[in-house]
């Protein structure tokens, strides 16, 4: 069930302009913004890189993941679906897989940066390694998140919105407060702060566990919404 779910809203997803839009803006920014920042430092750096991708995954992913559940519920064919004995886990799962697979096929061109870069320098692989796993995890989070959104209305615009909101949030987390001891504790739901972890090349499993939490309860959520769509 999930395999194929999965496969059908590939191929949806794949014959729309959405994820060629999205990647064309995600590539253009994250380019412009990082080569300016290599001519600012002067320096063959890989980390100036990942905070810029990861803040333009966190506006754009929402957008590949808003007609997730949304679309069905507007179309009719989330009841149907719901009218026979579906599972609803394999199906919210299968969803989300499309659109992280579909997020990371947008991000991967941008791992040619790191080539080209060792033509100026010479920048160390291990930060490099560690900050694309970071972008691949905080893919994995925002997806969920955004499949969570969508499972909670039948309008797309609406659940890019209300994704794009929780995604900024969690983004700014540890900013906004003047307290020391209140944004230590912002800043453990940080994914800002999170990432910049991967990308100075540390991996700590509170990172990565917080990133496959983020991701696993929203898809938790999201089933029970759908269930509760059932119910009704």
């Amino acid at each position: 069930m999930t395999r194929a779910t999965a496969g059908k809203d590939l191929r949806v997803l794949w014959t729309s302009p959405i994820p060629y839009v999205v990647a064309a803006l995600f590539h253009a920014v994250v380019a412009v913004l990082y080569v300016s920042q290599l001519e600012d430092r002067r320096q063959a750096l890989m980390q100036p890189f990942f905070p810029i991708a990861g803040f333009m995954l966190v506006v754009l992913v929402p957008v590949l993941a808003m007609r997730t559940l949304a679309e069905e519920a507007r179309a009719g064919t989330l009841d149907l679906l719901l009218a026979v004995p579906v599972a609803t886990r394999p199906l919210v799962a299968g969803k989300w897989l499309a659109t992280w697979a579909t997020s990371l096929a947008v991000l991967a061109p941008a791992a040619l940066f790191a080539p080209i870069l060792r033509w100026f320098g010479h920048p160390d692989s291990g930060p490099i390694v560690t900050g694309f796993a970071g972008l691949v995890l905080l893919t994995a989070a925002l997806t969920g998140i955004g499949v969570l959104a969508s499972s909670l209305t039948a309008s797309q615009p609406v659940a890019a919105m209300v994704a794009l909101f929780v995604s900024l949030a969690l983004w700014f987390a540890h900013r906004g407060t003047a307290s020391a001891g209140v944004a230590g504790v912002l800043a453990r739901f940080s994914t800002s702060d999170r990432l910049r972890s991967f990308a100075g090349g540390a991996v700590h499993t509170a990172d990565v566990g917080f990133f496959v939490a983020v991701a696993a309860g929203a898809l938790v959520l999201a089933a029970a919404a759908v269930d509760s769509r059932r119910l009704r």
